[in-house]
């Protein structure tokens, strides 16, 4: 088990290594999730955290510029689960379970990086998607548990989403 410093940051971790991309409409209840887990790395000093909101493909251009080992993105993703539960997803099952308020599919607009980055994402299952509503409690406390996974470097450790489709 690694230690977690004062920071909250694990000793071994490289947060230069790892770009963490926060998708989601804020003002969509519980798919502003993405944007929630960025906004408390960042109160945890983690850098490479980026609120992409519903534009990641506006970020696309930093990535080429300055690109990192390890793209994670952070969406709200319809499992069929309960609410708040949080799958790994590959890059491949994106299309199939993110929620759709954003333009460019993530699969076509990261394609070009997939031979130099890893790129996985982290789908949180939401309970509402209502418009003005705020984030449910489920997906809240979902969200401080990724950021506190990520920011420890042990996003690695949620399970992947085997899915019957």
């Amino acid at each position: 088990m690694n230690p977690v410093s004062s920071s909250g940051l694990c000793p071994g971790f490289h947060p230069d290594s790892l770009r963490v991309w926060g998708v989601g409409n804020v003002l969509l209840g519980d798919d502003a999730v993405g944007c929630r887990v960025v906004e408390l790395l960042r109160e945890r000093g983690v850098r490479g955290a980026v609120d992409c909101g519903t534009t990641p493909e506006n970020h696309a251009a930093a990535l080429r510029k300055d690109p990192s080992r390890v793209l994670l993105i952070v969406d709200a993703a319809d499992m069929g689960l309960p609410p708040g539960e949080c799958r790994k997803l590959s890059l491949g099952e994106l299309d199939s379970v993110m929620e759709s308020s954003h333009g460019v599919p993530l699969p076509l607009l990261l394609a070009d990086f997939m031979d130099s980055i890893e790129i996985a994402a982290l789908g949180i299952q939401p309970s509402t998607l209502q418009l003005g509503a705020p984030l449910s409690d489920a997906v809240e406390k979902a969200a401080l548990h990724v950021a506190n996974l990520i920011a420890q470097g042990k996003w690695r450790d949620v399970e992947g989403c085997a899915r019957d489709s």
